[in-house]
């Protein structure tokens, strides 16, 4: 009996036992399957902070890539950009090889993304304040420059306006020549037309009154040109006209007073003259105020 008693409480305690061990076995098991779940949640987590990681490196570097592409004309912030952009594929490289369980070297490829990230915005506050410098550099330019072109029309206009009242002026101040008469005279000082008679070509000549232009003594210079377009001429006098130096046949001094006034120009021939068409100038203060022709026959 006593016996039997001692077997039923070992058989009891065994019982009891399992339960206890059974008990645990399923607290074990639960245990283990939240730590499984914990560990599977922190594995995704890592991988999502390593994929966003990857994203923004990603924007990053699109956005450098757009600064590279700029016309910032800034050699030291150019340099700086390119450091960065380095800086930013290193980044990519190593997280594209990194586990995702990695999460020591995650947390620091995150903070250097965040130093990154820093350094990058700074840049772009540099380059828009360059780019709202230049764009307001540029419309200074514009402006300038429009500026420049509106005084150099008016300048233009201007010298323009100054040239052509300078040629009214001049134009204005040009004394009126009249050529009234040319005769050839013989030695008599009688008018004639035999070739072999001629001694002399009067050209009378009316100038007329002009109250703008200068007073004072004037030269009067006569061209008389053969039927060869040959200037008479002794002695081979010239005077400037139009930047150049040209023969003439004769020459006067007068006195103009800005009144009207009549004189004869004579030309004493020495040249033997050819019969044809001769034809006059006459020339004061530089310009050709009067021209006139006339024939001498063969008789």
């Amino acid at each position: 009996m006593k016996r039997k008693i001692i077997i039923t409480i070992i058989i009891a305690v065994a019982i009891a036992a399992l339960g206890v061990l059974g008990v645990q076995f399923v607290r074990l098991s639960q245990e283990n399957e939240k730590q499984q779940e914990d560990l599977k949640a922190a594995e995704e987590l890592l991988d999502m902070e390593k994929r966003q990681a990857q994203e923004d490196l990603l924007s990053m570097q699109a956005e450098i890539n757009e600064f590279s592409a700029m016309n910032i004309g800034n050699d030291s912030l150019i340099a700086q950009i390119e450091e960065q952009k380095q800086k930013i594929q290193l980044l990519i490289d190593e997280l594209n090889t990194v586990k995702a369980t990695d999460a020591k070297k995650i947390q620091e490829l995150k903070d250097e993304l965040s130093v990154v990230r820093t350094v990058l915005y700074d840049y772009i506050r540099k380059v828009d304040s360059l780019n709202r410098v230049n764009s307001a550099l540029r419309n200074e330019n514009s402006q300038m420059k429009q500026q420049v072109e509106e005084t150099t029309t008016k300048n233009e206009q201007l010298t323009k306006d100054k040239q052509q009242l300078t040629e009214v002026v001049t134009r204005a101040a040009m004394i009126d020549v009249d050529i009234l008469s040319v005769e050839t005279l013989n030695k008599r000082g009688n008018v004639t037309n035999r070739l072999g008679k001629i001694q002399r070509i009067a050209v009378n000549i009316l100038i007329g009154k002009n109250v703008t232009t200068k007073v004072g003594y004037k030269t009067i210079y006569m061209r008389i040109l053969s039927p060869s377009h040959e200037c008479l001429n002794k002695g081979n006098t010239k005077f400037k006209y139009e930047g150049n130096y040209i023969a003439y046949s004769m020459k006067k001094d007068i006195e103009y007073k800005g009144e009207k006034q009549q004189q004869i120009l004579y030309y004493d021939v020495t040249e033997t003259l050819m019969p044809g068409t001769y034809k006059v100038d006459v020339f004061i203060d530089g310009a050709a105020l009067a021209s006139t022709t006339f024939n001498i026959t063969k008789k």
